[in-house]
């Protein structure tokens, strides 16, 4: 049969030409031997395409094969963010675990991004803008050994941690408590918010007020929530903090024990406390000074007890809110009027014990900037909350707890950034990372390019003064 000169051009060695209707085929053929006819036969082995006066068209299979080696799709904008935004944080890790260090930044990284187990770690990874900047091992199997060889070298993890307490000023030191595998020798169990009876262990955190973010962490037994943990946990990070506590945390022992160990404090009282005066609260306000804070007017009066300070605050804002809301519930027939009486000195205080010398407006703003803390433990604990059940030993909850710390470090750098260019009260962390990891780069015959950027993501990127640099 006769063929076309543009069909007999992709005639070669080991192919045949066949038509079929009106078109033409290319198929790879072989010569086999018949043992029954004993002669050669001919063997299609395989279909190749067809011919057409432009050129070969392979098989649509082929076709979608070279077109995913030729186009690939991965997230990098988030991840540029966290990047460009924790240069330091990667550096610190580099000199602290020089074997471990890429492997703990993308699993940190990831678990910011995704709160996801372990098990899925390897493929955030592989569609994610980190696999082209680090060469790590992030199976399952390898992620298990990071946090085994992280735990046992927790001396690393304080020379780590040592680089962020170095500088601060005033520090607060809480105790928490997460919840864990029951394969922990050191958890406890306890219950949580939810009312759930589970193992968990505790966590102290050195949280510093000038840099506004975590900067140390100590996990400790699940049945220790002693008052030596604080004393502990400022040696072993070699810090001088001023220690803030919650209203649970005052009594005569813990006091003297504070003294007796030379550490600063700041402690709120409860109301019922015996130490504060509530006589001055029915006199008119010439019993007390005053000073502004967020425009507010803080009254307050000072007492010595014993040789320490008492500080009690009055703001009327609080006042005010704290009396609406028991008269809703008199209202309701939830509480008496008599008991509103009894107790309407005290709304709207606020009273603390100290042992330092700070005047009593930066006492206050001490105290109130402890909320800050509240948003650690919140965040830590939503990064925690995957894969507990994982966890076999503790070693590899130490490293866990480590990996998901440098976590909340990235977490901050983000928070800082968006608290220095005004944007916190329009938006979160979370919201910032949901939009700028729409942003995606593709790969087109070999090339990098950027995706097309939504509106409302390019003018956050726009606020942030981001540079999207695919290079």
């Amino acid at each position: 049969m006769s063929y076309p000169d543009w069909v007999l051009r992709h005639r070669q060695k080991g192919t045949e030409i066949r038509k079929i209707g009106n078109n033409y085929y290319l198929y790879k053929i072989r010569s086999e031997w018949d043992r029954e006819k004993k002669r050669p036969k001919k063997v299609t082995e395989k279909y190749l395409g067809k011919i057409t006066p432009e050129g070969l068209i392979k098989p649509k299979h082929e076709r979608k094969a070279e077109l995913a080696e030729n186009i690939a799709v991965k997230e990098f904008g988030a991840t540029n963010l966290i990047l460009s935004t924790s240069n330091d944080i990667i550096n610190l890790l580099k000199q602290n675990f020089p074997h471990e260090w890429k492997e703990i930044a993308v699993f940190a990284i990831i678990r910011l991004l995704h709160q996801t187990p372990i098990k899925n770690v390897q493929d955030y990874y592989e569609t994610s803008h980190l696999s082209d900047v680090f060469k790590a091992r992030v199976s399952p199997k390898s992620v298990s050994r990071l946090l085994d060889a992280v735990g046992k070298n927790r001396h690393k993890a304080v020379k780590f941690m040592r680089n962020f307490v170095e500088g601060s000023e005033f520090a607060v030191i809480d105790l928490t408590h997460v919840f864990s595998s029951q394969n922990i020798i050191s958890s406890a169990l306890g219950y949580n918010s939810e009312g759930e009876y589970l193992p968990q262990v505790n966590l102290a955190v050195i949280f510093s007020l000038d840099k506004k973010q975590p900067v140390f962490y100590r996990m400790l037994p699940g049945c220790v929530r002693d008052v030596t943990v604080m004393l502990n946990t400022l040696s072993e990070a070699g810090v001088d903090a001023v220690l803030i506590g919650d209203k649970g945390f005052y009594s005569r022992n813990n006091i003297e024990f504070l003294e007796g160990s030379k550490l600063r404090y700041i402690l709120p009282l409860r109301r019922n406390s015996t130490l504060i005066d509530y006589s001055v609260m029915e006199k008119d306000k010439s019993a007390f000074d005053y000073f502004v804070f967020n425009k507010r007017v803080i009254w307050y009066y000072e007492r010595e007890v014993s040789g320490r300070r008492i500080i009690v605050y009055l703001d009327e804002k609080l006042r005010s809110e704290e009396e609406r809301c028991f008269i809703l519930h008199v209202e309701e027939g939830k509480k008496d009027i008599q008991e509103f009486y009894e107790k309407q000195h005290r709304f709207g205080t606020i009273a603390v014990i100290t042992n330092t010398e700070y005047d009593p407006s930066r006492v206050f703003e001490l105290l109130k900037s402890r909320s800050d803390v509240e948003i650690v433990f919140d965040t830590f604990k939503n990064l925690l909350r995957a894969d507990r059940s994982y966890l076999r030993d503790d070693y590899k909850m130490q490293g866990w707890m480590f990996i998901n710390f440098v976590s909340l470090l990235i977490y901050y750098r983000i928070y800082l950034l968006l608290l220095e260019k005004g944007l916190l009260k329009r938006y979160s962390v979370r919201d910032v990372l949901a939009h700028l990891s729409r942003i995606f780069k593709l790969r087109i015959d070999g090339e990098w390019v950027l995706s097309e950027v939504p509106r409302k993501t390019r003018k956050l990127v726009e606020r942030l003064e981001i540079e999207l640099d695919i290079t």
